[in-house]
This record gives C-alpha cells, sequence and structure tokens, in this order.
C-alpha cells in the first residue's frame, strides 16, 4: 500500500465514511490498501447479492473476523461501508484499540445530487432506496471532524469527490490521426471552442464507456487541478494513428476507438 499518500503509518484501520454513491469504493479500488473489506463484497459472497440486506448481519460477523485477524497481523486494512452511525463506528475504534493500531477516517460527502445521480447508475441489486440515501447523507453530514477525532480517530480526511469530466476528440483533415483529450465538465465548451476555430482540425465530444478510463482521468485531471491552483486542465489521453494507438498515458488501455 502507498500510505505516504494519506501519510499513514503501516498498520492503520481506515475507516470509510459516507453515503451510497459518495465514491468510497472508487477510492478503494485504486489499489492503495493491503486489504479492503467492503460489505457490500461479503453480502455477495454469502447472499449472492452485494445489496442484500438480509444477509446484512452475516456479513458484519464475517467483516468482523476478518478485521480482527488483520488487526492482529499488523495489516493496513480499508472498512468499505458507509459507517455513518457512531456505535458502528463505536465497534471499530474499540477493536483498533485493543490491538494497539491507529485509526484515520475518510469523510466522503459530495453533494446529494451527485450521490443520487450514481445510485440511480447502479444495478438495481446494488441501487440503495432514496429516503435511505438522505438518511445516510446526513448522518454522514453529522460526523463532522470534531465529532471523529471525539470518537478517538487520530486522523480525519476530506475526500474531496473527483471532477465530472468530458472526453472530445480531434482529427486532422483526412482522419488519419485522432487525439483524445479531457478536461472537466465546466470547461467542456471552452474546449471544443479553442480547437473549433482551428481550420485544419475537427472536434467533437466522445464518450469512453471503461469505467478505469473514466476513473483515472479524474483523478488525472483532479491532480492537475490542484498542482496548478485551481486551474482547469486539458490532459492528454492518448492519441490513434491509422486506427491504432500510438500514444496512451493511462494505465487501464482499451480496444482503440472508432471516431
Amino acid at each position: 500500500m502507498n500510505e505516504t499518500f494519506l501519510n499513514l503509518p503501516p498498520g492503520t484501520l481506515v475507516v470509510a465514511i459516507g453515503p451510497g454513491g459518495s465514491g468510497k469504493s472508487s477510492f478503494a479500488d485504486a489499489g492503495m490498501f493491503d486489504v479492503v473489506l467492503c460489505l457490500d463484497t461479503l453480502r455477495g459472497e454469502i447472499g449472492g447479492k452485494p445489496g442484500d440486506q438480509s444477509v446484512t448481519p452475516a456479513a458484519v460477523a464475517r467483516q468482523d473476523a476478518l478485521l480482527e485477524q488483520y488487526l492482529r497481523a499488523g495489516t493496513t486494512v480499508f472498512v468499505d461501508s458507509t459507517n455513518v452511525e457512531a456505535h458502528v463506528r463505536a465497534g471499530l475504534v474499540e477493536r483498533a484499540r485493543r490491538y494497539g493500531r491507529p485509526l484515520a477516517a475518510l469523510r466522503f460527502l459530495p453533494d446529494l445530487a451527485t450521490c443520487q445521480a450514481r445510485n440511480d447508475r447502479r444495478t438495481p441489486d446494488r441501487r440503495v432506496p432514496d429516503d435511505t440515501l438522505r438518511w445516510q447523507y446526513d448522518q454522514a453530514q453529522a460526523s463532522t471532524t470534531d465529532v471523529l477525532h471525539a470518537e478517538g480517530f487520530n486522523w480525519v480526511y476530506e475526500m474531496n469527490p473527483l471532477p465530472e469530466i468530458r472526453f472530445a476528440v480531434i482529427t486532422d483533415p483526412d482522419r488519419r490521426h485522432a487525439f483524445f483529450v479531457a478536461t472537466t465538465t465546466e470547461d467542456f465548451d471552452r474546449l471544443v471552442g479553442a480547437y473549433a476555430s482551428e481550420r485544419d482540425l475537427t472536434v467533437k465530444p466522445f464518450e469512453f464507456t471503461d469505467p478505469d478510463v473514466v476513473y483515472e482521468t479524474q483523478r488525472w485531471v483532479s491532480g492537475t487541478r490542484r498542482e496548478t491552483g485551481g486551474r482547469s486542465p486539458m490532459v492528454m489521453v492518448g492519441s490513434v494513428e491509422n486506427g491504432q494507438w500510438v500514444n496512451w498515458n493511462l494505465e487501464a488501455v482499451p480496444p482503440a476507438p472508432s471516431y
């Protein structure tokens, strides 16, 4: 795990806090932690469906047993579930203290509309009921930095949501070369307008459907925006020549697209 990303020592128990659709699992998928304990995954293993709430008690029991094992071994663990209730977090704090492990809380709290939109795109077996999602959101908001420190967390991090992005493809007149770029949604029209003024270039929106490509690009845009003091960047995702990638700047490599 890359503990230096959050300046965490090895053996830290890292607890996600946020409603459904707030980006917890996407963050967990980045591969920065030794072990990820995901309640949805455990529910799926036990009951066959990640959203099967009837097996939640069994999934929680399985999570707790695994957590004991990893804490005993000094493994850095990321607990990927909502954890919006104080009594749930109290159980995690107690276990970490029993084994002398430090504790970090990561607050995931984009706006409610973002959570709702992401939740709506989920498959039915993973979708959270609207009233439950609103309750989770309210509980997460109430779990402030001061509250979490008082509960016993050594560190509390505010995890800024990744920006919404859009892609464009820029082609030369004979369409042998294509350049795939991305920027934030709010700056997309400006990007298209800048290239549209070029006589020898054609620019139009493009959509990558591979979620890994989208997520990596979101992280890239977000990091570049921080480095440039808040300016929204354009990033060059890759370029195609004669139907083949000749340049690709992400780890997830999709087939060369039609354009």
